[in-house]
């Protein structure tokens, strides 16, 4: 990593270097291209004077062609003719573009160099050798030098495409590039040599420190979590004691909601173990809400008024608003968006008549789904002042018949599959518990 980091270092400052190394050898090539255009319009200028008399014809047109594509400069440069109305006469492109000849150049518009405003190339002075910038028919910015020959009635522009430019540059600048990139490779070997002695010595030492702080974050990691859960759990159980349920009641919606996600895990290959675990221990904070329904409902041993089931039905809004505020002051955590998932909707409905918002089918979080079934079951095969606790197969028959409407249908296809195991979790669990008929558990029931 120290080594990475030192390539790196050192990778952006020769980068850094080089840019603006470049930048500098470019500004610089830019100046010595335009005077040098300036210069090669007025002697090749002079040049066609000497050897052609007269205004270009079908007679010494071939000559000044051949003269023009002998011309070499650098940087891909080339030199064009035009006519005085802008037209092109010569190019060295012509031997292999014949139609080249006579295109319209003279509306292009110049930028002079001297940051003057622009001018069209045919309107440029007469009576001088101008240089700017103009942007060519392929979008690509071209330095230029143009002179009028009078003469020869036409107009000699030097072009220099800025990609050529950029090569010249390129070159000017490779040696130095070259140097710095050795250099950086010896300092980097040098350091590379250093930094391995002293790791060597040191290694053990920084071993033992880093087996040290991790055993401490783990630990200290798990007594966060161990704290989280029992605090989270504590509050289950107050709701729950509060509702008059045994104490197993939770114990027992955590083993089928695990069972269940446990069993879905087979059918989705997203859900992991992780995940179950989740689903698991978020089941018991399912009723936390009921801690904010008032007792005179909650623990009513009569039939509730409609009034009154609606307050009661509050208990899941109010309990994910309490782990909502819970999980503001602990920050962000997968067991408690699950718990609040399951809290507000584990009486959501698969067709959409569950409250308290409606929703129905996938729109409803699946570990809701899951616990909708198991507390249900669990509703069912526990006695209650008004009614006896059903036999495994009543619960069986009833969910079965919810199938679709009440219940996910993959949950519960998932619940056949394992529902010896469900019957035996409810056997040794309700033990004697069950015996007694207290009335209080009245108001649990018709919350479930």
């Amino acid at each position: 990593m120290i080594l990475g980091l030192q390539g790196l270092a050192l990778l952006g400052g020769g980068v850094a270097i080089y840019v603006h190394l470049r930048a500098a050898t470019v500004h610089a090539v830019q100046g010595l291209v335009l005077a040098g255009n300036s210069g090669i319009a007025r002697w090749f200028s002079g040049q066609l004077v000497r050897d052609v008399s007269g205004p270009l014809d079908g007679e010494s047109w071939p000559r000044v062609q051949g003269l023009i594509e002998q011309l070499r400069l650098p940087g891909d440069g080339y030199v064009s003719l035009l006519d005085e109305e802008g037209r092109i006469l010569c190019d060295p492109r012509l031997s292999s573009e014949p139609s080249l000849r006579g295109s319209m150049l003279g509306h292009m518009a110049i930028t002079p160099s001297d940051h003057g405003p622009n001018i069209l190339l045919q309107d440029a002075p007469r009576d001088e050798t101008m240089t700017g910038t103009l942007r060519s028919s392929l979008d690509e910015t071209e330095y230029l030098a143009t002179r009028y020959i009078p003469e020869l009635r036409a107009r000699l522009v030097v072009r220099q495409p800025e990609s050529g430019l950029a090569h010249l540059s390129s070159r000017a600048t490779l040696v130095m590039g070259a140097v710095a990139a050795a250099a950086g490779v010896v300092v980097l070997s040098l350091t590379a040599l250093a930094t391995l002695w002293v790791m060597r010595r040191y290694d053990g030492v920084l071993e033992r420190i880093n087996r040290g702080l991790e055993h401490e974050v783990e630990r200290r990691t798990q007594e966060n979590l161990a704290a989280r859960d029992a605090l989270i759990m504590g509050l289950a159980k107050l709701a729950d004691c509060r509702d008059g349920e045994t104490g197993l009641h939770l114990d027992r919606i955590s083993a089928y909601s695990g069972m269940l996600a446990s069993k879905l895990a087979e059918r989705r290959p997203e859900i992991d173990e992780a995940w179950v675990e989740r689903v698991r221990l978020a089941s018991s904070m399912h009723d936390i809400g009921k801690v904010g329904v008032p007792d005179e409902i909650l623990l009513k041993p009569a039939r509730l008024t409609p009034e009154e089931r609606v307050r009661m039905q509050t208990h899941t809004t109010i309990g994910a608003e309490t782990l909502a505020a819970i999980r503001g002051r602990l920050g962000e955590d997968e067991l408690l968006d699950t718990a609040i998932e399951i809290a507000l909707e584990h009486h959501e409905r698969w067709d959409g008549t569950g409250y308290p918002a409606g929703v129905c089918g996938e729109g409803i979080a699946l570990p809701a789904r899951i616990v909708a079934l198991a507390d249900v079951y669990d509703a069912l095969t526990s006695r209650r002042v008004y009614k006896a606790a059903m036999s495994h197969d009543e619960a069986r028959s009833i969910i079965l018949g919810g199938r679709g409407s009440h219940f996910d249908p993959e949950i519960v296809d998932a619940f056949l599959d394992i529902e010896p195991e469900f019957d035996g979790v409810r056997r040794r669990m309700h033990g004697g518990a069950e015996s007694s008929m207290a009335t209080p558990e009245a108001g649990s029931a018709r919350a479930a």
